[in-house]
Formats: C-alpha cells, sequence, structure tokens
C-alpha cells in the first residue's frame, strides 16, 4: 500500500507546528520532507515520518537542543532510558532553581510590604532566620554613608548576584546617642538571597545570622539626618521606657527611594527582643 503524503501546511495543522519550524528543521537536517516536487518546491511528508517528528517534538518540549536530536534519535532503548534520567535530573535542578527565585520574591515583596508600613512607628514583627555576609568596618556611620554614593559600599566586601530591593544593612551597637555624629556602625552586611548568587567572598568577610524572633521595628522615610536620627531615638526610647530586654544590637536595613526627582532613604530599625 502507498504511503500516504501530506502538505507542509497539512503537517503544521496536523501536528500543531508552525510551518516556519518545518522549514528550518529541513535546512538544519534535522527533519527533512520525504518528497520535494522538482518543479513547484513543495515540500510533502509521509505517514511513516510524523512518528519521527513526534519524537522531535518531544525532546524539544523538555529541553534537548536541536542539535543533539539527531544523535538522540539513533540511540538504542538503554542508552535512550539512560537520556531521559539524565533529564529527569536536568529538571529537577530546574525546579529546585525556579522554587528558589519563588523564595527569593517572596522575601523581597515582604520587604516592600513592611516599607508600606506607617512610618515612624513601632510595631511588633516575628522574623524568620536570614543569612547575611557581614563585614567589620570602623569610622563609617549613617553621616559618611548617606553622603555618599551606595555604590561605593561594594568596596566594603559583600557582593551577590540577584533580585533585590533591600541590599545593605548595618549593625549598631545599642546604647542611648546624643547625635546622629555619634553613631558608627559595627558592621555592614548585605542579605543572602541565595547562597548560588554568591560571586565572591572577600577575606574580610563572613557568613552570620540574623537570628529567628521577635523584633521591634520602625521604618523612616526621611530627607534629612534630623529625622533620620529622631526615629532611631524614638525606637531606643520605646525599649527603654516599656523596659523591654533587648537581645541584639540594631540592626539597620536601608535602601533609596527615587520618586519625583527626589531621593529618600528608607531605613529600618529592627532589634531582637526577649519573647515575654
Amino acid at each position: 500500500m502507498e504511503d500516504k503524503l501530506y502538505s507542509i501546511g497539512e503537517v503544521s495543522k496536523l501536528m500543531n507546528i508552525s510551518i516556519k519550524a518545518l522549514r528550518y528543521y529541513d535546512h538544519i537536517d534535522l527533519f527533512k520532507p520525504a518528497y520535494v516536487d522538482p518543479k513547484s518546491n513543495y515540500r510533502y511528508y509521509s505517514d511513516l515520518q510524523l512518528y519521527r517528528l513526534d519524537l522531535i517534538k518531544s525532546l524539544s518540549y523538555i529541553g534537548t537542543p536541536l542539535n543533539q536530536i539527531k544523535k538522540v534519535e539513533d540511540l538504542n532503548n538503554d542508552d535512550y532510558v539512560s537520556f531521559l534520567m539524565d533529564q529527569e535530573r536536568i529538571v529537577e535542578e530546574k525546579i529546585d532553581y525556579l522554587f528558589e527565585i519563588q523564595e527569593i520574591i517572596a522575601n523581597v515583596r515582604e520587604e516592600l510590604q513592611r516599607q508600606e508600613a506607617p512610618f515612624d512607628e513601632v510595631v511588633l514583627l516575628e522574623k524568620e532566620e536570614m543569612k547575611v555576609i557581614q563585614t567589620k568596618v570602623t569610622g563609617l556611620g549613617p553621616i559618611n554613608t548617606f553622603n555618599s554614593s551606595f555604590s561605593s559600599l561594594r568596596k566594603y566586601g559583600p557582593s551577590t548576584e540577584g533580585f533585590r530591593k533591600k541590599g545593605y544593612g548595618s549593625i549598631i551597637p545599642f546604647r542611648y546617642y546624643n547625635t546622629v555624629e555619634e553613631i558608627n556602625y559595627d558592621y555592614l552586611f548585605t542579605p543572602v538571597l541565595s547562597n548560588k548568587h554568591i560571586s565572591s567572598l572577600h577575606s574580610d568577610t563572613e557568613f552570620a545570622t540574623l537570628p529567628k524572633g521577635k523584633y521591634l521595628s520602625i521604618v523612616s522615610n526621611s530627607n534629612s539626618f534630623e529625622h533620620y536620627f529622631n526615629t532611631l531615638q524614638k525606637l531606643i526610647h520605646y525599649i527603654q521606657t516599656n523596659e523591654v530586654k533587648p537581645l541584639s544590637d540594631i540592626y539597620e536595613f536601608f535602601s533609596v527611594s527615587y520618586q519625583n526627582n527626589k531621593h529618600h532613604y528608607i531605613s529600618e530599625f529592627r532589634i531582637k527582643i526577649a519573647e515575654d
């Protein structure tokens, strides 16, 4: 019985693949027509070829590069099973990566939603553990940080890749301050969104953990050091007057908001407190 031939348009509709893709497959010798009319140059495909096209589509669907599909087609059954097992591992790695990206997006979204809370009000938060990369610093505080470019902070060590909104933080010793000039950071840090995204770790940097637990937090959206300082003092005063037991120094998360051609420094101050 003579094998039925299909035009390229019929194959396109029957197999749900574009004519452009079929022409490209022909061009790279991946899937050539069974017959080409010498007068019209029309391409025709046989019934038996449709099974092979199904295989090509399936391999392409799971991410097999086109230049490898021809090799896969020639594999025996055992080698083909091994190939599919390799593809399963690749897919699992992609799934892990996507879960990781999902977690990163959720963390950044949560921080942005925190910024929408009322400014300059002390609130109680329940925070999960946060991994950071930190660098010991001396002679550095808000005055000489915010008066310079934020990009200059990169020279102090932590460097990670990935999607972030709050890229840097500082650790401020918990005590009473009379002026903003008195504030000196102990450490600068950057949150570790993903261990896979760490591009470098300088000799003077280290991994650290901001512990899980209850935190008092206050957010400042300021364009002056006076406002910044008053917000920090409000948190310290709240702890002292309410006899709250602090369990950490002050963790500051800072970023820059740029709207209507104006810069605002958004700083969130957090301090871990006893459970009672």
